[in-house]
Formats: C-alpha cells, sequence, structure tokens
C-alpha cells in the first residue's frame, strides 16, 4: 500500500477531529475495519489514488460513526422504538431491485432512503435536526467526485443526490458492506463479511434509520428499502424488522453473475493497476454461490410466507404491472394516480437511455456450466424464474 499511511488509530483520530469529539471512543464497528484494512494491505494492490480513496472513505463512515454515538447519547429515547419498515427489495446484484426500488419511490405512502440520507444519517448540525440543505450539497459534491473516477456507473447504475439509495451505504458506517468489498479486492475481508451474521450491525443499521424518522417529517409514512447485500444476511435482516415484507429478485444467473462482475471491474479499476477480470469474475461466483445457499436455507428455515419473488424478465416486460403484483400480493391495491406516475416514468427513462451495459462470461473466465454448477441449488429452487 502506497507510503502505508492507512492507520487505524491516525484515521479515528482524525475522525474525532473532524467532528469536534476528540474524547470519544471507538465507534460500532472498529473490529470490521481492521479487518477491512489488514486484507487491503495484503491483497488489495492499491495504487495512491486508490490509498488516498480508502483513507478517505474510511473517516467519512467514522464520522458518521461518532456522530451516531454522539447523537444517542444526547437522544438516548432514538433506540427505544424500532423503524417502522414495510418491505425490503433484495437479491443478487444486477437481478432488478434497482428498477424496482425506483418505481415504488414515486408512491407517496412509502419512504425511501435518499443517497443524501444515506451518505450523511445524522445531521452534522445538532442544532439543525433536518440540516436538508448542506447534506444535499454534500452529497452532491461527493457524487460529481465519484462520477469523475468512475464515469461508466451513469450506464451502469444511475445515481442522483435526492434519489433512492441502497440502505447498504448504512452498513458501511459500520464496515460491514457489499460496495466495500466491491470497491477493493480484500478478499479475506469479503471471506468474513458473506459469512458473519451482522447482528449488532443491522441493529445499528435499525438505530439510523429511527434517527432519519426522528430528525424529519415523513416519520409518518413506513420505509421501503433496498440492497442486493441483505441477500447474505437474509436471517438478520428477517430478525432486525419482523414486520416486513422481503421481495427477492431473481434472474438468469448466466447474466446476472458476468454484470455483477462489469459492475464491480468499474468499480474498482481506478483503485488499483492489477485489476484481473478472472479474478473479479471468480469473486462474483463464490459471492452469489455463498448468498444463495445462505438465503436458501433462511427461506427453508422462515417459509415463504414472508418473500415475494420477482422474475427480472417480467420486470422488465411490464415493470408497472409487477408492482402492481407485488402491492396485490400484499393486499394494498396500487392506485390510478400512482400507476401513472410509475408508467410516465417508465417512458421517460427507457432501459438503455445512457448507453448499453455490455459484458460477456468469458470476458470474466467463466462459462455458463460452471455458473449453473456453481449455484445449483438456487438453479433447481428458482430457474423457473429466470425465462
Amino acid at each position: 500500500m502506497p507510503g502505508d499511511s492507512l492507520s487505524v488509530p491516525v484515521l479515528l483520530d482524525r475522525a474525532r477531529a473532524q467532528v469536534g469529539l476528540g474524547d470519544a471512543g471507538e465507534p460500532e464497528g472498529i473490529d470490521n475495519l481492521r479487518r477491512l484494512v489488514d486484507s487491503c494491505r495484503r491483497s488489495a494492490a492499491l495504487n495512491p489514488l486508490g490509498a488516498k480513496v480508502l483513507e478517505k472513505v474510511v473517516v467519512r463512515h467514522l464520522v458518521n460513526g461518532l456522530r451516531l454515538s454522539d447523537h444517542l447519547a444526547r437522544h438516548p429515547a432514538i433506540s427505544s422504538r424500532p423503524p417502522d419498515v414495510a418491505v425490503v427489495i433484495t437479491g443478487l446484484p444486477r437481478t432488478g431491485t434497482t428498477l424496482l426500488h425506483k418505481l415504488v419511490a414515486l408512491d407517496p405512502a412509502y419512504r425511501v432512503l435518499r443517497l443524501w440520507e444515506a451518505l450523511s444519517p445524522v445531521p452534522p448540525d445538532p442544532t439543525d435536526p433536518g440540516g436538508r440543505s448542506e447534506r444535499i450539497a454534500g452529497a452532491e459534491s461527493w457524487l460529481e467526485r465519484y462520477l469523475e473516477l468512475v464515469p461508466e456507473m451513469r450506464t451502469i447504475h444511475s445515481l442522483s443526490a435526492d434519489g433512492p439509495e441502497e440502505c447498504d451505504t448504512l452498513l458501511q458506517n459500520a464496515f460491514a458492506s457489499q460496495h466495500l468489498d466491491d470497491m477493493f479486492y480484500a478478499p479475506d475481508y469479503s471471506h468474513w463479511l458473506y459469512r458473519a451474521e451482522l447482528t449488532s450491525e443491522y441493529a445499528g443499521h435499525a438505530v439510523q434509520l429511527r434517527v432519519l424518522e426522528d430528525s424529519d417529517s415523513d416519520a409518518e409514512r413506513p420505509w421501503m428499502l433496498k440492497s442486493p447485500s441483505h441477500l447474505a444476511h437474509l436471517g438478520t435482516l428477517a430478525g432486525t424488522y419482523p414486520t416486513a415484507v422481503i421481495v427477492q429478485c431473481h434472474r438468469d444467473l448466466t447474466e446476472a453473475v458476468p454484470s455483477w462482475a462489469s459492475l464491480v471491474s468499474a468499480v474498482r479499476r481506478p483503485y488499483t493497476d492489477a485489476l484481473s477480470p478472472q479474478v473479479v469474475g471468480e469473486q462474483c461466483l463464490q459471492r452469489s454461490a455463498v448468498a444463495t445457499e445462505r438465503a436458501l436455507a433462511v427461506r427453508h428455515e422462515v417459509g415463504d410466507g414472508r418473500f415475494l419473488d420477482v422474475a427480472y424478465r417480467a420486470l422488465i416486460g411490464d415493470p408497472v404491472a409487477v408492482v402492481a403484483g407485488i402491492y396485490e400480493r400484499m393486499g394494498r391495491p396500487l392506485s390510478r394516480e400512482v400507476e401513472g406516475r410509475m408508467r410516465a416514468w417508465v417512458a421517460d427513462n427507457p432501459q438503455h437511455q445512457h448507453g448499453r451495459h455490455r459484458y460477456d462470461l468469458a470476458g470474466f473466465g467463466l462459462d455458463e456450466a460452471r455458473v449453473r454448477r456453481a449455484l445449483a441449488p438456487y438453479v433447481d429452487r428458482f430457474g423457473g424464474a429466470f425465462r
């Protein structure tokens, strides 16, 4: 690692100084951070930009963790009531979860996590509980820099400061995040992450939602959350949000796996001069295998009563009809007004409007037989949803 500048104690002191909490203790997830840093030291082959970005990412999430601890110390009642989470959308990456989330975000009956909230869940100024304008400006600045580094994201995964965002971003504040695993090649960290229970990390996820509820007039609306990262932790997710309906998206794995590998390559490429498409492909295949294996075990144990399944091809073919079907199965018909809003959005945002995302298995050292063999239990259970 260039300069070996990533020292957890030093970065923690920098975060403390940034928020004016010089005597603060260690925030949630410090052991997870050490795992990430140690694994990056061994394997990530970071270039100078990568080392600098990792430092900045770590400090940003440490700042969020310190602010959260301080906020809860001053407002302990926040933790006494769980957040109102109605639905959580998950599935392997690149299975349609983002499209589904963007559509449901158009329904004013639900609340979605916005990018500016996800990046800064605790208001920086304790005297301004909302702090909306400062946080939106910060998100816009962050997004501009991010798209300069990873311009492919305009085609692969659209983002906006006030748009719906994955709630995995909240888990980043405890350094237990699939996105961090995507950004840097840290195989030891990855192995731990996909097999951990993350009970305390999901408790922190819930507390951050409560902080957001407490500081916003939208608190009366239930949350509609989304993140593919939940697939490997369905049991903890279901226990943390016991009344939430879990929507699982499915796509032909010979399409989903290389699409994910393409995304990971785009996200990781600026930070290393040693990117291997074959290593990325193998990592995405193995992560998919572990996540689906764990998800199948949870669904067998919990039963399918809390789950709704969505096929990618059906979603792409008629997205609003799929949403209407989900609402119907939830016992909540889709209103004509919201349906009209969704259909207008679909018309204004056709697939590939920012360019076609191109990828194939061979480019990542994989083939169809290998993918189907590695994920055979999942294919046996949900293969019908691929068609």
